[in-house]
């Protein structure tokens, strides 16, 4: 849990401010807000109920903090507020009553030893949920949302000498919808017109965007509410918005710009909507990566920051629409606990699992280079834990690891990014998913598996017939297995073979199989796969021919295809209606350091057969070797290491068990994909260990725990172990489900990939990777002068100025001034050009001046 701080010049990781977890178990922050008071400091909310006071240039204030409540923390926000010839910072927070309901509550948090002390006042109380907050002109106006309301607070008197004495008056004004984003727009009445309303009430104009994708404009909403609580004034009131409808689904975020002539929305349609309000005209900035959660407005107008789902940012010129900075970080699965409003809108849902799944992240490390994650990652990482879709991923996502920034993304299956992605009955169309990524000993080739299956909904029109429908969702299923070469010239993975229904479906089932496992030979080019078929494959490459002389590229290197090489059958389901059940198969395959084995095991008989790689062949099957459905399987060495109802280590040279460790019963009696997809085995040849992860809870919280912030939804127990002992090299408890472990390249140690996108470095003790992770700009010092260059070059300088020089006079050339030829940066252009929009530029005449001024050079002073 960390606060990242990047720099908008170059994209770099600035400071990295860390939370000490220890004293935060299972918390995640939940907002954060610049001080309006001091430009150095930030504020940071945690969902424990602790506010941070950092200062994001040094990275100071992180080792002290202030509980504001003890059922946690909703949302914050930081307003300046000047009172008895004081200003300072007061803290508005929100957060859950312990006798039921909710608060906004203003705090004014001082350091330990200032004669203020730290006071804090409930300011309004709600039945029902707070989940945005904002607050304009000073603190003196005070915009929340809960549920269908809009809360517009407006303080009493600014004469106060503590926040504890501070108050306000609330006005509510009921919505249509669920609420999902507003924005403020705060400026001076000039005039009191004939509404007799007070020229100290300032102009509130509101903008809402709720759940439904319908915005809403309230002019003057404060003067209105006011006026509406006069009876003599009443009937002038005017309350109805103007109402604005483009998006389908819900507003994510809509926000004013500085001169309130437009708005800025955006939401899941992965498009940017510039709104004109005097003209009724829109723009639009369309095919985002992901849906556009947040949007900000630069101080001077000139530029825009978006936030994405992808867990990526950038900044935008207000004038070109054209990215100036972007931040991109790992884009895996993200789990999200709270339940969103747009959820109290039913809409139509693809399938989903009904109970509790974290999916798993496909991922390797790169051989060529150690810095280089490459993952399969989806759109919109972020998924609820209760109820999650079944997440698709159809990108394969390239993270360097050492610079923290996003190396390149390409597609491994077909996407819905730039066309329709609802059906004409509103259901979302479903993307391919990557269940498996693995890499060629040599790191030149790439093999991946994507599977693809209709909706539940899609076979209505069939439910009316006698026909079972996961036999009809297996017919129609999609699954395919590619192999993708690495091109140097143009830095992507190139797609040479693709084979449609690598594995058939099971016994007396049409269509085709899922891919239970995919395992490389770290000795040779080939990889082994194995179906709900029970059937284990080997791919090995060949030279493409044509007409029998082999077909070149324009460099004279052979091209090559991919196919099967050996088949060989496990056993057959003794079931006879084995295409009617609806729980998957499992099973696993891996391949000896040497390439000389390949284990492969099938369903929960536990049993492990011994093949021969090169001749196909089962050469031994050895029983008892896993108890329960096999869930991974990997071979160290001589010893044989299999993740089921239990972690078991065999010598497979000796035939002796060399120990095993039960699980116990709340992991063993989990369903079969919750084991396949939060359960995760790695092994580590440089070191010669293994780690595994399970999940540690898995029943939803009581009412009480998630009042007291106890316990989390489900967290990840994670282990290192030696061949030798049972006694674990390494205990971790990581505060979010693992998704994925991956063994580093070029050290003794494993990468861990959490649930909140967050990578892990656990390394042997006294070792030394060669790729770290990223460090900020900060850390490494760069701007620091040594003290001994410095040190030679004073010695230098002194020994120039002991010569005796003669004085001479200065001639005009010396004395012209340095601006002779002035160096235009690019922010001062920005400040010409980045003032907002195309429509909204000064005249051509005023901009030529402004450019003008700033090439010119100053006029020569005159010499005497």
């Amino acid at each position: 849990m960390s606060l990242l701080i990047y720099s908008t010049s170059d994209s770099l990781l600035t400071r990295t401010i860390k939370f000490d977890h220890t004293k935060h178990p299972f918390a995640h922050i939940v907002a954060y807000e610049l001080s309006p008071t001091d430009s150095n400091i930030v504020w940071a909310a945690l969902s424990d109920g602790a506010i941070y006071r950092l200062d994001w240039t040094s990275g100071a204030g992180n080792d002290q903090s202030w509980k504001i409540s003890s059922t946690g923390c909703i949302h914050m926000t930081v307003a300046s507020m000047v009172s008895a010839g004081r200003r300072r910072d007061v803290v508005f927070t929100t957060e859950t009553k312990k006798d039921g309901g909710w608060r906004i509550t203003a705090n004014e948090l001082t350091q330990p030893g200032s004669p203020i002390q730290t006071v804090a006042r409930t300011i309004y109380t709600s039945k029902t949920p707070i989940n945005y907050l904002k607050t304009a002109d000073g603190g003196s106006v005070l915009l929340a949302a809960s549920g269908k309301s809009i809360l517009l607070g407006y303080v009493r008197n600014l004469d106060f000498d503590t926040t504890d004495k501070i108050k306000y008056v609330f006005r509510v004004f009921d919505s249509t919808a669920p609420i999902m984003s507003l924005d403020a727009r705060v400026y001076p009445r000039t005039s009191t017109d004939d509404r007799n309303i007070s020229k100290k009430t300032p102009v509130v104009d509101v903008v809402v965007g709720d759940a439904k994708g319908f915005i809403f404009i309230h002019r003057d909403l404060l003067g209105n509410l006011i006026q509406s609580e006069n009876k003599n004034y009443a009937s002038m009131v005017n309350l109805v918005p103007a109402r604005f409808h483009w998006h389908r689904k819900s507003v994510e975020t809509v926000k004013w710009s500085l001169d309130g002539n437009y708005i800025i929305s955006g939401g899941s349609e992965t498009v940017l909507v510039l709104w004109q309000l005097d003209t009724g005209k829109k723009q639009f900035l369309p095919h985002m990566t992901s849906t556009i959660l947040n949007v900000v407005v630069s101080p001077s107008g000139s530029s825009y920051g978006i936030q994405l789902a992808d867990n990526s940012a950038m900044v935008l010129s207000t004038a070109e629409l054209e990215p100036t900075a972007n931040f991109a970080g790992i884009q895996s699965s993200v789990i999200r606990y709270a339940e969103p409003q747009a959820d109290e809108v039913q809409r139509a849902k693809s399938h989903f699992y009904k109970f509790h799944v974290v999916q798993r992240t496909p991922a390797v490390i790169s051989t060529s280079n150690p810095s280089h994650l490459l993952l399969g990652v989806g759109e919109n990482p972020e998924v609820p834990f209760y109820e999650a879709p079944v997440r698709n991923c159809s990108f394969l996502q390239t993270y360097d690891l050492s610079a923290g920034h996003n190396v390149s993304k390409q597609a491994l299956a077909r996407t819905n990014v730039t066309t329709l992605n609802e059906t004409p009955n509103a259901l979302p169309i479903s993307e391919p998913r990557i269940t498996h990524i693995q890499k060629s000993h040599d790191g030149l080739w790439l093999a991946t598996v994507d599977e693809w299956t209709p909706s539940h909904a899609d076979l209505d029109f069939i439910q009316h017939q006698a026909t079972n429908p996961f036999a009809e969702l297996k017919l129609r299923r999609e699954i395919c297995l590619k192999f993708w070469q690495w091109k140097e010239e143009g830095q992507v993975w190139e797609l040479v073979s693709r084979i449609n229904t690598p594995h058939t479906a099971s016994n007396a089932a049409p269509g085709a199989g899922q891919i239970l496992g995919l395992a490389t030979d770290p000795s040779s080019l080939r990889f082994s796969s194995i179906g709900e078929d029970s059937v284990v494959r080997t791919w090995v490459p060949k030279t493409r021919k044509r007409d029998g002389i082999a077909v070149k590229d324009g460099k004279g290197n052979a091209l090559k295809n991919w196919h099967c090489q050996h088949e060989i059958q496990l056993e057959k389901s003794e079931l006879t209606d084995d295409y009617l059940r609806s729980t998957p198969y499992n099973g696993a395959v891996a391949f000896a350091d040497d390439g000389s084995i390949l284990a492969a095991a099938f369903g929960k008989n536990g049993t492990v057969h011994m093949i021969d790689p090169e001749q196909g062949s089962i050469t031994a099957s050895q029983h008892g070797l896993f108890e329960g459905s096999i869930v991974a399987m990997e071979i160290l060495g001589r010893d044989l290491i299999t993740l089921s109802d239990s972690i078991r280590v065999h010598d497979l040279v000796s035939d002796q068990l060399r120990y095993s460790l039960k699980l116990y019963k709340s992991i063993t009696r989990m369903h079969i994909i919750q084991k396949i997809e939060m359960m995760h085995l790695a092994i580590n040849r440089n070191s010669r260990t293994f780690a595994v992860a399970i999940p540690m809870r898995l029943t939803p919280p009581s009412a009480e725990e998630l009042r007291e912030q106890a316990f989390p939804p489900t967290y990840s127990g994670f282990a290192v172990f030696g061949q030798d002992s049972q006694t674990p090299l390494l205990t971790e408890c990581f505060e979010t489900a693992v998704s994925a472990i991956i063994p580093t390249e070029d050290s003794e140690g494993f990468l861990v990939l959490d649930g909140a996108a967050e990578i892990r470095n656990v390394m042997k003790k006294g070792t030394q990777p060669i790729t770290a992770l990223a460090q900020p700009t900060s850390d490494l010092q760069l701007d620091t002068i040594t003290d001994e260059p410095t040190g030679d070059l004073l010695q230098m300088i002194e020994d120039v100025e002991d010569e005796p020089e003669e004085a001479e006079p200065l001639s005009p050339a010396v004395m012209e001034d340095d601006d002779d030829t002035p160096v235009v940066t690019q922010q001062e252009l920005s400040g010409v050009f980045d003032i907002g929009p195309a429509f909204a530029l000064p005249p051509l005449e005023e901009m030529f001046y402004q450019v003008a001024g700033l090439f010119s050079s100053k006029p020569l002073e005159k010499m005497v």
